[in-house]
């Protein structure tokens, strides 16, 4: 498409561009080069030189960008600003509507307005716990809340949660008890909410529980209520896309409200007209996710273009969506759904597709599972195999329980009669589109998990998609151009593959790296032996109703180390600090010896390095957790997982080698742990405290970090350090601590230079 058809797309692009580089930019050095490139570009334009000018303009263009995305400095008042960790009583509006994640528990985005009957300002992210009263958005509330800033999860290519809160404005969190929540107003909820509220309370009136999820899920992207083993059918499928409104359900609505308007021999632009006041209810009603305003923003685009009858530049209004949205609000530019929602648009948009059906559906779907690659694998480490042709089943499927069911909810107002046929017709293409999703969800590797790509071989990736779509254009008219574009292409694809495939690739170095995990108040630990095999000890916490560190940071953190497989995979004790993750991480990963229960394990080698279990003896939970000695020419560490003073002793009297340079500290810290007969056997150099930030067991005690100073080691501590990476070649040790990003040589060898 010529982009004179498309100007807003270099804009676009250049204001994206900005916003990205705004981290490393500052308001002089921003303001300077948008006022140098205006006059410059002005200066051009005078000199009859449009290209130089076009060049410049987007320059500026970019310079406002970066500016947009500037951190402001917070207000004097803002709740940040407060002393924290504090108890206070927090007044305030619910900026959106509650989110529940479970039955006593639910979210609550606060609009503060006074703390402690004090003027202030700012958002604060609530988590109350217990069954919550009926809360509205807009709704006034008071809370006596415990406020702190948040903390995420600190590892090495892993989600960071508070910096994704710190992306949209939010630096302070807190806790609540529901009951405890008091509105001094009844007021009722906005239309929005009230509509939406409605119709999932005819969903789950006229349908089996599951069914209403899915419907909801399908109609207004809520899936709070799919059970888990749906949600996670839909994501191995790869059609997840369905249950988050986008541009399908959009193009839906306005569709049917077109189709409706013209079988009633409504005039065009009335027609166009009614469409476009749906649409825009449906996106209010729904709420503003990225893919909801992109859609929305394109439906109104082509509707207004219906409406004067001019033709509509889809790609043209797909730039004008984005800078839309980047102008309100530019941190969505690294929001997963924006950027999966406008990729794949853009691949559906600018890929070639053939004219039989059934070839143009699975073009549609290969575009848009092209276009998305590289997100997925950067956010989600993962890629789905079955999705294109599992789309072929499933798109048609949810675009009719869709239809339907849109009509039973606009018709439940008026006939609860009608709206109930429509409901039930609805029901079999619900259960039929589950089986499908079941079926596609069960081919063996149906997704695979890889590294995450790094930024050069997403260029490399995007590169090879621009030269094959430029070659596959050029193919008529200058074909010997089209083959060198082409071969340009595959060879850019090849080495994207490479780069990102490369950790998983890349031959074993020989040397030893242990990797403790930062998983909150739990262990999880990784062993990467000089062979290249790895070993996971525990996997922190997880289970229902709590965030699963096994699948949300043990497992990333392994795919982007390149480990697909594990050589064995230790549970030290039953605790759910250290075995709650576990069963996500054995659901995604090939492990080849289960080391948990009361199995005895003899010493395993990971090529040169040896991990021996040590006895154990002592009775009780946290004493009879299974001790680990790791060994690797001069260095040495010992992982004491959580055992007590008990445990401590039985160890010594076991006449075990325990001497080690490095010491995962016993028990997170804790008080009757780490005796000084334990340090006196072990004589550490380095100490680990694997530990949460605000734990409410008051981890690590003070008496417990004096022993360890009094003893000479050096303390490492996951809570202020966040993840803690060793690395040997057997003479010499290097300490790394994640979230500094110092980096500590310890000589084990006092013949090997360091």
């Amino acid at each position: 498409m010529p982009w004179r058809r498309s100007p807003l797309v270099p804009l676009a692009t250049a204001f994206a561009g900005g916003i990205a580089t705004a981290p490393a930019a500052t308001l002089p050095a921003a303001c300077a080069v948008w006022a140098l490139a205006a006059a410059g570009g002005a200066a051009l334009a005078a000199l009859a030189r449009p290209a130089a000018a076009s060049g410049a303009l987007l320059v500026a263009v970019a310079a406002v960008g970066a500016l947009r995305a500037l951190a402001v400095p917070l207000p004097a008042d803002h709740v940040a600003r407060l002393a924290l960790p504090t108890a206070a009583r927090v007044e305030g509006r619910l900026a959106d509507e509650p989110v529940r994640w479970s039955a006593d528990r639910t979210r609550l985005l606060l609009d503060v307005e006074r703390v402690d009957d004090e003027p202030r300002s700012g958002t604060v992210q609530l988590t109350a716990y217990g069954p919550a009263p009926p809360l509205a958005d807009g709704q006034r509330v008071t809370v006596d809340a415990r406020l702190d800033r948040p903390v995420g999860f600190r590892n090495p290519g892993t989600f960071d949660h508070a910096e994704r809160l710190a992306q949209h404005g939010i630096e302070v969190v807190g806790t609540v008890r529901a009951d405890r929540i008091v509105s001094p107003d009844a007021a009722e909820p906005p239309w929005n909410a009230r509509v939406k509220r409605a119709a999932v309370d005819a969903m789950r009136a006229a349908l089996p529980p599951t069914s209403a999820a899915l419907l909801a899920g399908l109609l207004l992207g809520e899936r709070g209520d799919l059970p888990p083993e749906v949600d996670a059918a839909f994501r191995r499928a790869g059609v997840y896309h369905v249950l988050a409104v986008s541009g399908f359900n959009v193009a839906l609505v306005a569709s049917t409200t077109w189709t409706v308007l013209a079988l009633a021999r409504v005039s065009r632009r009335l027609a166009s007209l009614g469409a476009l006041a749906v649409v825009l209810g449906f996106a209010v009603v729904v709420g503003p996710q990225p893919s909801v305003l992109r859609a929305t923003v394109m439906a109104v685009l082509v509707l207004a273009a219906l409406l004067l009858e001019r033709e509509a530049a889809v790609l043209n209004s797909l730039a004008l969506a984005a800078l839309v949205i980047l102008a309100l609000r530019p941190t969505d530019l690294y929001d997963p759904g924006f950027q999966l929602s406008f990729a794949a648009t853009a691949g559906i948009v600018l890929a070639p597709m053939p004219r039989q059906p059934i070839a143009a559906a699975l073009a549609v779907s290969a575009a848009a599972q092209l276009a998305v690659l590289p997100i997925s694998l950067a956010h989600f480490n993962q890629v789905s195999t079955i999705g294109i042709v599992a789309n072929l089943a499933v798109v048609p499927l949810a675009g009719i329980a869709t239809v339907l069911g849109l009509c039973a909810v606009a018709t439940a107002a008026v006939s609860a009669l009608v709206a109930g046929w429509l409901f039930a017709a609805v029901w079999p293409i619900l259960l039929l589109l589950r089986w499908a999703v079941a079926l596609a969800a069960a081919v063996p590797g149906a997704v695979l998990h890889l590294p995450a790509p790094g930024p050069v071989a997403i260029v490399c990736y995007v590169a090879a998609l621009g030269l094959g779509l430029a070659a596959w254009h050029l193919r008529a008219a200058r074909l010997r151009l089209a083959r060198r574009l082409g071969t340009t292409a595959i060879a850019l694809a090849v080495a994207s593959a490479a780069l990102t495939l490369w950790p998983a690739l890349r031959p074993a170095d020989g040397r030893l790296r242990v990797s403790i995990l930062d998983v909150g108040q739990g262990d999880a630990i990784v062993v990467e032996g000089p062979n290249g095999r790895a070993v996971l000890v525990d996997a922190g916490a997880g289970g229902p109703y709590r965030l699963d560190a096994g699948e949300r940071v043990v497992a990333p953190f392994l795919w982007n180390r390149g480990v697909l497989k594990l050589a064995a995979a230790v549970v030290t004790h039953e605790d759910i600090d250290h075995a709650g993750g576990m069963a996500a991480v054995r659901a995604l990963f090939g492990v080849d010896e289960a080391w948990d229960g009361g199995v005895e394990r003899g010493p395993l080698a990971l090529g040169g390095a040896v991990l021996t279990p040590l006895p154990t003896a002592a009775a009780g939970r946290n004493d009879s957790a299974r001790v680990l000695r790791l060994d690797f020419g001069l260095a040495s560490v010992l992982l004491t997982s959580d055992i007590e003073t008990a445990g401590e002793h039985a160890l010594i009297d076991s006449r075990a080698p325990l001497a080690a340079v490095v010491l995962k500290v016993p028990h997170h810290g804790s008080r009757t742990s780490s005796g000084a007969d334990l340090l006196a056997a072990v004589r550490p150099s380095v100490a680990v405290i694997s530990v949460g930030p605000r734990n409410p067991y008051g981890h690590p005690d003070p008496g417990v970090l004096a022993r360890l100073t009094t003893a000479g080691a050096h303390i490492y501590r996951t809570d202020r350090d966040g993840a803690i990476l060793l690395e040997t070649d057997g003479r010499t040790l290097d300490i790394t601590a994640w979230v500094p990003r110092t980096t500590i040589r310890y000589c084990l060898d006092p013949d090997t230079p360091c």
